[in-house]
């Protein structure tokens, strides 16, 4: 019931008291009809309601981590040289994310073969101290001190583990050769022998330290091309003169 109503009802109230104070015949008599048209107060007025509808949009939930999309990471196999049990060379490769940088190459040369694999390494930690290119040589600056601790007998094995796995796992590099605090020096190479002051040093100079040498490139030989003489024709028979 709204407030007008209630207001209307008080006043109604008042109205019949004041009627029954004066004398005014009560009953249901004492009622008649107001016409619509001279209600003052509306009451015959319809009430009417108004509904308000409200329309909610639920948006799709938002999940809390979003799937990423990744490229694999495509890997090459880098070679390098340890030795085995017998004191030969033997390669050994690891799968890296290309292009490779000596630092890497020799951070794991030094780092050693994996325990569980019949190999060992003479490079110390600390062996290797920098490097520098120049038209595909590559010069290796070596620690005196670290050096000198390999065995005089063990040194051309050392050299070669370098000289072999720089030249394999480093496509630019063709040839090595050491200093010491910046001053070339000489190195045994694969046959004992001591390089010149400075000599870069190929692969091929230490081939013969390999566990398994590298099989030979079969040579072509192209088979002899026969050479077919010209066959002479006999002389005509001259017939004596009758």
């Amino acid at each position: 019931m709204t407030t007008k109503r209630w207001r209307l009802i008080a006043a109604l109230g008042i109205v019949a008291s004041a009627a029954a104070a004066c004398g005014v015949s009560t009953g249901d008599d004492s009622f008649s009809v107001i016409p619509p048209e001279e209600d003052p107060f509306g009451l015959d007025a319809t009430s009417t309601t108004t509904t308000t509808s409200t329309t909610t949009t639920t948006l799709p939930a938002t999940p809390d981590t979003v799937p990423s999309t990744t490229s694999p990471v495509l890997l090459e196999s880098a070679e390098f040289y340890f030795l085995t049990t017998r004191s030969r060379l033997q390669p050994f490769f690891v799968a890296l994310p290309p292009p490779f940088s000596a630092d890497q190459i020799a951070d794991i040369l030094e780092a050693g073969p994996p325990p569980d694999v019949a190999l060992e390494s003479l490079i110390e930690e600390g062996l290797i101290v920098s490097f520098s290119e120049s038209r595909a040589v590559l010069t290796v600056d070596l620690d005196a001190d670290t050096f000198e601790r390999i065995p005089s007998t063990q040194q051309t094995e050392a050299i070669g583990q370098i000289v072999m796995t720089m030249i394999s796992s480093l496509q630019r590099v063709g040839l090595v050769n050491f200093t010491i605090e910046g001053e070339l020096i000489s190195v045994k190479k694969g046959n004992s022998l001591l390089s010149d002051v400075g000599e870069p040093l190929a692969y091929d100079d230490f081939v013969t330290l390999l566990a398994s040498p590298p099989p030979a490139a079969a040579s072509t030989t192209l088979p002899p091309i026969p050479v077919t003489e010209p066959t002479l024709a006999p002389p005509e028979a001259t017939l004596p003169d009758q």
